[in-house]
């Protein structure tokens, strides 16, 4: 009798547990609540990829929701805003408080507007896009960037509150036609005076400065380092001429990403130039291949490992960008397989 006991409350437990998370499921199923459609990535944040132009201007469609197993039935207006506090409680969780240079910022509001601030959702639709205009000119990327979105609270319909989809971390990442992450085993970083044993990366990740420059850290500098704004090595690129292959070749210009230069970068230009080549993709006709090669020669200082006594590096070499577009897809953003 104790073990039929035993046996009747662990069903119970079970059926009852089964009535719970089926109310829970029929609850979300059939109740329509507003969201936003970015799901979360690394970090919690979702990246977006804006174009960078020359006049810094840029558009983002952020989606709105209306989820459910029914189409909405009314003309809705949703208000939507900024939630700053969401950036800081992001911090605190995934950031150690020892180092707040990691941490990521809310995007200040020159940098973005809304047209308006209620997305209108008409009856019979259940998406509609919530227009955000960015003006990104002489945004620092050595930084990380937030645009914390959220759906305000109105009576007139219901938030979706399950695992946040009524927030949107919009982490900025700007591009141009060069930026992206390079392979950089190719790229040798001697001390000074020396050609021997070089120390080399696996990558490094170039960012916008503009529409036809961008940056990345000098040498072997980490990209979480401390100090890394000081080590930030501009690129420019020239415009560049066809050769009989097909491929493009240009001069780039090295300089100090940092005003005041206190790293002492300094480039050999006639060393410094760019290939660019489109291929075909070996096995998927729709996908193409866009590859930037950067050949590199330039010095900096290190002055940060040992203040009293600053080491002096020879960089020489390539580094390789490959860039693959979907075709078949004719929104930019959409078709780069990032």
């Amino acid at each position: 009798m104790k073990n039929k006991a035993i046996l009747f409350a662990t069903l119970a437990a079970v059926c009852f547990g089964l009535s719970s998370c089926n109310d829970e499921w029929e609850d979300e199923l059939y109740t329509q609540m507003v969201s936003f459609k970015a799901p979360n990535g690394g970090n919690d944040v979702y990246d977006i990829h804006i174009r960078y132009q020359e006049d810094g201007s840029g558009v983002y469609q952020l989606p709105v929701i209306i989820s459910g197993t029914t189409d909405n039935a009314a003309d809705r207006d949703i208000k939507i805003g900024v939630s700053p506090d969401t950036v800081k409680f992001l911090n605190q969780e995934k950031f150690p408080t020892t180092r707040p240079d990691l941490w990521f910022k809310q995007l200040p509001e020159q940098y973005y507007s809304f047209p308006t601030t209620v997305c209108h959702i008409p009856a019979g639709k259940n998406t509609e896009n919530f227009q955000i205009d960015f003006n990104l000119k002489g945004l620092d990327l050595s930084e990380k960037w937030l645009l914390p979105m959220t759906v305000l609270e109105d009576p007139s319909y219901r938030l979706n509150y399950r695992k946040g989809r009524c927030r949107a971390l919009l982490n900025i990442n700007l591009f141009n036609d060069y930026s992206g992450t390079y392979s950089a085993t190719g790229m040798n970083i001697y001390i000074d005076g020396t050609n021997t044993d070089p120390a080399v990366v696996d990558t490094r990740v170039a960012k916008v400065v503009d529409a036809n420059t961008i940056f990345f850290y000098a040498g072997s500098v980490w990209e979480e380092d401390e100090s890394r704004a000081k080590y930030k090595v501009n690129v420019r690129f020239d415009k560049g001429e066809k050769n009989e292959r097909g491929a493009i070749k240009g001069n780039v210009t090295l300089y100090a990403g940092n005003p005041d230069d206190p790293t002492s970068i300094e480039s050999v230009p006639e060393n410094c130039y760019y290939v660019y080549e489109v291929k075909p993709h070996t096995t998927q006709p729709y996908i193409e291949r866009r590859l930037t090669t950067l050949y590199l020669d330039y010095y900096y200082t290190d002055i940060t490992s040992d203040p009293k006594a600053p080491m002096r590096y020879h960089v020489q070499g390539t580094m390789t960008m490959e860039r693959q577009y979907d075709t078949r897809i004719p929104d930019e953003d959409q078709a780069i397989l990032w």
